[in-house]
């Protein structure tokens, strides 16, 4: 027999169904513009990771590098492309959040 809990809104439409797979956040980082990393145990399910920029654009050259996220079981790291050649460069920062599914 299967277990669980369901929830339909009033025209019948499912609106929660247990079965579903839900993200839980074990934790975020504020990122600053330079390389880094994090140990968390992210052994006990499958890693996932979601950044939020404090903006797009800083200036008008558009010199604005985004973070390159890796995640496995033990942490997070991230770094940023090579500003080589950039007369501004503006890394974005922001925060990451990331957990298991």
């Amino acid at each position: 027999m299967a277990s669980g809990l369901q929830i339909w809104n009033a025209s019948g439409q499912i609106m929660l169904d247990t079965s579903d797979r839900f993200g839980r956040i074990k934790g975020t980082v504020q990122i600053r513009g330079q390389a880094g990393s994090m140990a968390c145990d992210l052994s006990d399910g499958v890693p996932w990771w979601s950044f939020q920029p404090d903006f797009l654009f800083a200036h008008i050259s558009n010199q604005t590098p985004p973070p390159i996220v890796t995640i496995d079981s033990s942490g997070i790291s991230w770094t940023y492309s090579s500003t080589a050649g950039m007369n501004y460069p503006n890394p974005i920062t922001g925060w990451i959040f990331f957990g298991l599914y």
